[in-house]
């Protein structure tokens, strides 16, 4: 009895013992991945900041005017590093959110007064791209807590896709409507649309949508539509795609009215 004994106790502290190892093998993963990513957003972004500012000195004539042919080539440098800058951003809060430690920092958001800044921040593009751009908001349709710049980083996704993949002449409807207890945001555009059978591909990482041919369409790493699905599910909302062939696409994003669950709310004002 007293050899079982003696076993039982045994066997139990070396449990003990490997379970704290492995929880604190745990632990300092997870801490390598918070160093990890914090390191790489600085690595990364500092260089791309200091192309970018250049690049805007260079295009503002602050140290002379341009020919025709620099002008388009600093256009270019502009153009491709901000679009990089973007996909180190999704990059980055992909992993975060991944590696468990991106918190969203909610607080009463107006939604009119949102939905009519991300309108007026896209309407340059979409007319520059020939399409008509809408907004569909009740002025009555007041507030939601959530993290209002989260939110703005979801509808500016799925407004540049929509403007990225719809044809010149098309139309494009940036809107929101309240609905018992949630608030449906939808970006709803008139482009070549998405088989049925792509819709929960096109949801995964680097994954781009496939026009009617079978080809690939844009240009991008396939991390917008994702990262768009992982913050709303943070925010304890679903996504939903409606989209058919030479039917358009529209993508909805329901949201709770209320804070959701393990996120750092801030005080009203403080935001």
């Amino acid at each position: 009895m007293k050899l079982f004994s003696y076993l039982d106790v045994s066997d139990r502290h070396r449990v003990e013992r490997a379970l704290r190892e492995r929880n604190e093998a745990l632990g300092a993963t997870d801490q390598l991945k918070s160093e990890f990513v914090a390191n790489i957003s600085y690595e990364l972004r500092r260089p791309l900041n200091t192309i970018i500012g250049f690049a805007e000195v260079l295009s503002g004539n602050m140290f002379g005017a341009l020919n025709g042919r620099q002008a388009e080539y600093v256009d270019g440098i502009l153009e491709s590093s901000e679009t990089l800058l973007e996909l180190i951003n999704d990059i980055l809060d992909l992993a975060s959110i991944e590696a468990g430690y991106f918190e969203l920092e909610t607080a009463p958001v107006d939604v009119k007064s949102m939905m009519t800044g991300v309108f007026a921040l896209n309407h340059e593009q979409a007319r520059a791209n020939e399409l008509e751009l809408a907004l569909d908001c009740p002025d009555d349709i007041g507030v939601i807590v959530a993290d209002e710049r989260r939110l703005k980083q979801v509808l500016f996704n799925l407004v540049s896709n929509a403007i990225k993949f719809t044809p010149a002449g098309g139309r494009i409807e940036l809107s929101a409507d309240r609905k018992g207890d949630h608030i449906a945001f939808a970006v709803s555009d008139t482009d070549i649309g998405i088989p049925e059978e792509e819709h929960s591909r096109v949801l995964r990482k680097f994954e781009r949508g496939r026009n009617p041919l079978g080809r690939q369409t844009g240009t991008g790493a396939g991390l917008g539509l994702s990262l768009v699905k992982s913050i709303v599910e943070l925010h304890g909302g679903e996504l939903a795609i409606r989209s058919a062939v030479d039917q358009g696409t529209t993508v909805t994003c329901r949201i709770p009215l209320d804070e959701p669950a393990g996120t750092t709310l801030i005080p009203e004002g403080t935001a």
